[in-house]
């Protein structure tokens, strides 16, 4: 990992830190003072059926049904049962609790939650009854004594020393309710922290959509599409499982479920294509299209059960597939690693983030005491969120160096498919290709067709190898004095071709002749002691309207044997089959 994504990592949980113990640690020394308190010591009765009345669990001839709670935090799994609990508040010190007091119960995720308070009437025979509250996702919005994403109530000042409060809870998803008692200014700090950390988590969430949705409309990556719906219904699931959708969307049960599994089924799917994508598993690995099938066909099951209002077997696949997923992504991560994929890297690491953050999530929701899991999957999230932008980078570092090196072994072979290899010059077969371009333009063009002076008689009394040794050097001449504009081709032997675009035969005598001269001028050493000189010829035809390509040069041809024939290491050139 780079040291810029360790600082962005390094922040990010700072942050966390900030949101979720920031205000313990302000306020821990406050505590003696009673502006927060923990309740810890429960007694419960569990209604399997739903049957019981509060007339009936209040009764004195009910109270030896309800057992003491073993631990600190309510956590009773995802169940069918009804719950009944009960507590007593802490006595009020009237000297530190002259403010007023709010009861908060902190999992936004409870169907329906009816809390029975009790507190004084003098008008009634028994100087004591129950004030009841109704509250609860599956419950209106206006039904809040408080506006936050938690369930909180307030204490009115008519409560009851030393008696109990009835909490009747039921919900499809997991029973775990801490419960907190606040003075109102404390709480209204906490609020204020929690949000600002909340809000710092969204904030990351959606910088990484847009920042990654503008990448994909420039780079058209089905992995950054795929990536993008993953953090975007990610970020909607976030959103709504810590409540904040419900203080903003006050619509049926029925249809807000739906949308939760909704939203919940869609970021998985999406999770597994990023992965099918960002990974380039291939179509040949049919283990792994076979996992991706089912578990895409899992959470489609998971969110059809969802929405039909089966929220306890959804809950149950989801937990599973929550565990599962990420430990099936992680193992194809370590497969693509070891074949030498090396932004699996990344993406192992931000899954495995995503992953303890999970396990702690659903943990939690089976084990009491064991964790405090309030935003663990929020922060694990925000996380994996930015290492895996770390990873879509570094897979973009990847393949655009691959590609480059891919296109430059391309053009090398092509190349090296177009090249004499003795001179370096182009050869026949792409002479074939750019004059039937450069004729079919139309445009102005001189053919040059160079041809050494008694080469065969050199070869005969020197050696072949000697004679390539004159080749290589006419090869370089034209490389030096020819600009890129004008190809030069070793056509076959001795035998040279030369394309001039825009240049007609006046002005490519002379260029003819700049060749000529330095060919005379080379000096070659074949044998000892003995230094001999060579010469070439040149025919010279000037491309005419009616010209096809084997014409002009059965042209330039008959120019080069125009000057062979008039005594070699001349330059002829035909323009409208007249000879200059």
């Amino acid at each position: 990992m780079t040291k810029k994504a360790c600082l962005i990592v390094l922040v990010t949980l700072l942050t966390s830190i900030i949101s979720n113990g920031l205000f313990n640690i302000v306020y821990a020394g406050q505590k003696s003072e009673h502006n927060i308190h923990s309740i810890t010591d429960f007694e419960f009765v569990e209604d399997a059926g739903g049957e019981y009345s509060f007339d009936t669990i209040s009764s004195p001839s009910f109270a030896n049904r309800f057992k003491q709670y073993p631990h600190e935090v309510i956590s009773l799994g995802i169940t069918k049962s009804v719950y009944w609990i009960r507590f007593q508040l802490p006595p009020n010190d009237p000297q530190a609790m002259t403010a007023s007091q709010l009861l908060q119960f902190k999992n936004p995720n409870i169907d329906k939650i009816d809390i029975f308070i009790p507190v004084a009437d003098n008008n009634a025979a028994s100087d004591l009854h129950y004030l009841t509250k109704a509250v609860g996702v599956s419950r209106p919005a206006a039904n809040r004594d408080v506006l936050d994403n938690t369930w909180v109530f307030s204490i009115p000042d008519q409560y009851r020393q030393n008696q109990f409060l009835y909490l009747r809870l039921e919900s499809s998803s997991a029973l775990r309710l801490p419960v907190v008692l606040w003075r109102a200014n404390a709480f209204i700090t906490e609020a204020f922290l929690k949000n600002i950390g909340f809000g710092i988590f969204y904030g990351i969430l959606l910088a990484m959509l847009l920042f990654n949705l503008f990448i994909f409309f420039v780079l058209r990556d089905k992995a950054y599409l795929f990536y993008v719906l993953y953090i975007g219904f990610m970020l909607l699931y976030q959103f709504q499982v810590h409540g904040y959708l419900r203080l903003w969307l006050d619509i049926s049960y029925e249809l807000y479920n739906a949308i939760f599994w909704v939203w919940l089924a869609a970021a998985f799917i999406s999770s597994i294509y990023f992965t099918h994508h960002f990974l380039q598993v291939g179509s040949k690995n049919t283990l792994w299209n076979k996992l991706m099938a089912v578990l895409v066909a899992t959470a489609l099951l998971q969110g059809i059960l969802g929405v039909c209002g089966y929220n306890i077997w959804a809950n149950q696949i989801a937990h599973g597939l929550g565990l599962v997923g990420p430990l099936v992504i992680m193992v194809l991560a370590v497969f693509r690693l070891r074949q030498g994929f090396r932004p699996a890297r990344y993406y192992l690491l931000a899954w495995g983030v995503l992953s303890i953050g999970i396990v702690v999530w659903v943990l939690a929701a089976y084990i009491p005491d064991t964790f405090s899991a309030v935003n663990y999957l929020l922060v694990a999230t925000a996380c994996e969120s930015i290492l895996l932008s770390f990873a879509l980078s570094d897979r973009f570092k990847t393949l655009r160096l691959k590609e480059a090196t891919l296109t430059k072994n391309m053009q090398y072979y092509r190349d090296l498919s177009l090249t004499d290899e003795l001179t370096g010059l182009y050869n026949k077969r792409h002479l074939t290709e750019l004059l039937g371009r450069e004729v079919a333009g139309g445009g102005l063009l001189t053919l040059m067709v160079i041809d050494i002076d008694h080469f065969k008689t050199y070869n005969d009394n020197y050696g072949h190898w000697q004679g390539d040794q004159v080749l290589i050097r006419l090869g370089n001449i034209l490389l030096t004095i020819l600009e890129k504009s004008q190809p030069a081709f070793r056509y076959g032997g001795e035998e040279f071709v030369v394309l001039l675009p825009n240049i007609n035969c006046a002005a490519a005598i002379g260029i003819a002749d700049r060749i000529r001269e330095r060919i005379q001028a080379e000096e070659f050493v074949p044998a000892p002691n003995l230094t001999v000189t060579v010469t070439a010829s040149f025919g010279l035809a000037e491309l005419r309207y009616d010209d096809n390509a084997e014409k002009l040069f059965q042209r330039a041809d008959e120019a080069l044997y125009k000057a062979k024939a008039a005594g070699r290491n001349q330059i002829v050139c035909l323009s409208d089959d007249n000879p200059l």
